[in-house]
């Protein structure tokens, strides 16, 4: 989830290209890498290039496009590439990014990273050339004033018993596919998590600007039939719902608020949305490019406003039990990012506008949640480090923790082993229940079922004992059951569970079984 992240893995740039009539870019995944076991790492990017089985064919047919690829399929496969042509489009400036595929940043990595073991040498260079222009102001917020209130009567247990869902666990049964092969697909998985005693689900609707459920504010996700703003003729949202609390599965909608679209696809995104119109009037201001992404700039009341409205018409016209964030805040530090909103605020100290900007969103999507169906929960899943979100993330988690009017619960990233060498599991498990002391707020720590058998880079001492010491998981749920604030666990993620690679196989189904217990 967060930006600032060690990468171990070249990112392998990778196209697969849907053959249809028809208009819009067929979906692409990037930014996975396969070690010396064929097993896929994700790196927390977009997802742009699909791993595809040599023995499978690339469908044809746009209603099972690019979805034929099993989650098992995708952890034995090769690569299969070819090239697109972007669209051109009239402008009045042109911009060139060169995009390196390798990059080293020091830090822990989020909900959104998979652990790698065989870090590769090797990169590419990709030099890419998209078009801004600058002729046109972006069109005024849509009016939602007349979004009704939800009377649903959320669901959310006593203890929550987490899993999350992410876009990339979704796309093997998403993409392409039928109402009803999609309603078996995420049933399937639903019935695998109430097996083992798993009671709240955190999915993935909005990981990119994007929507998987039908916006009047964001377009249609790619990540429905393959190719962005398509309408895949039903509601995805509606399934995943309705399929949750058939199993009296508790259903949160997880959304990325300030990530937006990839580069090549930003000039396919219809202009009557917000996010396209900004992208068309880009000048360093709504919006900005980090890297081969497009992120939008809290500073101003209407990006935020557009958030928070995005947030208020999940809760107005969908029965969710809570909307979830993650750690996706600012993606850089340096000032150019928001130089210019900086210059314009008044501010002269530039982590505190930022940690303002931020603490206005959260503000904002709390309301937003809230004045739509109050039993409904709101909550951020930050980084496990304090430090990092407010110094590298310019997340205030500390004021949202303590303060009223932000948050329900909060559920850090404690990805950290008890033998970590600079942020132990227990005593930042502790430090986040001291934060929420006499506020009646929920704790509830994410647990990084991902690094069960593997070694972990950034702990220091500890960097082994995931793959020495046994039932960590159980004891971290253990230990987080004595917090004053204890409200539940979340596991990162589904296929790290349900879906091991073959050489951690045996030690996650031996965490598993452990955990058992305490699940049921």
């Amino acid at each position: 989830m967060n930006k600032f992240k060690q990468i171990l893995a070249v990112i392998l740039a990778a196209t697969v290209v849907v053959a249809s009539a028809g208009c819009g870019k067929a979906i692409v995944i990037k930014g996975e890498s396969a070690d010396a076991n064929s097993y896929i790492h994700y790196d927390g990017g977009e997802i742009t290039g699909i791993y595809v089985d040599t023995q499978l064919s690339v469908p044809t047919d746009r209603t099972e496009a690019t979805s034929s690829v099993s989650q098992s399929e995708l952890t034995q496969s090769t690569i299969v590439t070819t090239t697109e042509k972007k669209p051109e489009l009239s402008t009045t400036e042109a911009q060139t990014t060169t995009l390196q595929t390798s990059t080293t940043v020091a830090t822990e990595p989020s909900s959104e990273s998979i652990q790698t073991t065989t870090p590769s040498t090797s990169a590419t260079t990709i030099t890419t050339t998209i078009t801004t222009t600058t002729t046109v102001k972006p069109a005024p917020l849509p009016d939602n004033t007349d979004l009704p209130v939800n009377s649903y009567q959320a669901l959310n247990h006593a203890e929550t018993k987490g899993v999350w869902i992410s876009y990339f666990e979704l796309y093997p049964i998403l993409t392409g596919k039928s109402k009803s092969t999609f309603a078996k697909g995420i049933g399937e998985y639903y019935d695998k998590a109430s097996a083992l005693g798993l009671n709240t689900v955190y999915v993935h609707v909005r990981p990119f600007g994007d929507a998987i459920y039908k916006s009047d504010y964001y377009p249609w996700s790619k990540y429905c039939t393959g190719y962005i703003g398509e309408d895949p003729g039903y509601d995805p949202l509606e399934v995943m719902i309705e399929e949750a609390h058939k199993r009296n599965i508790s259903f949160h909608a997880w959304v990325n608020p300030l990530r937006c679209s990839q580069e090549s696809d930003a000039p396919l995104i219809d202009d009557k949305y917000l996010v396209k119109q900004w992208y068309n009037y880009n000048d360093g201001d709504y919006i900005s490019k980090v890297s081969s992404y497009w992120y939008l700039n809290p500073a101003y009341d209407e990006v935020t406003d557009l958030i928070a409205d995005g947030v208020a018409e999940l809760v107005s016209k969908y029965d969710v039990d809570g909307v979830h964030i993650d750690d996706y805040f600012y993606p850089k530090k340096e000032s150019w990012f928001d130089n210019k909103s900086f210059s314009e605020s008044g501010y002269s100290d530039l982590s505190q506008f930022r940690l303002d900007n931020c603490t206005k969103m959260v503000y904002k999507m709390y309301s937003a949640v809230k004045s739509h169906n109050n039993t409904a929960l709101f909550g951020v899943s930050a980084q496990g480090n304090v430090h990092n979100n407010l110094n590298e993330l310019y997340a205030d988690v500390e004021k949202w923790s303590r303060e009223d009017g932000y948050v329900d619960y909060m559920a850090p990233q404690i990805y950290y082993g008890f033998q970590n060498g600079g942020q132990p599991y227990a005593e930042v498990v502790d430090q986040w229940d001291e934060m929420l002391r006499g506020t009646g707020k929920k704790l509830i720590p994410g647990l990084a079922v991902y690094k069960i058998g593997t070694e972990d880079t950034w702990a220091g001492s500890g960097k082994y004992e995931w793959i020495t010491e046994k039932q960590i998981i159980k004891r971290q749920i253990e230990k987080a059951r004595t917090t004053d604030n204890y409200g539940g666990i979340i596991l990162y993620s589904y296929q790290f569970i349900f879906s091991p690679e073959s050489s951690v196989e045996d030690a996650v189904n031996d965490e598993i079984e452990a955990i058992k217990p305490l699940l049921s």
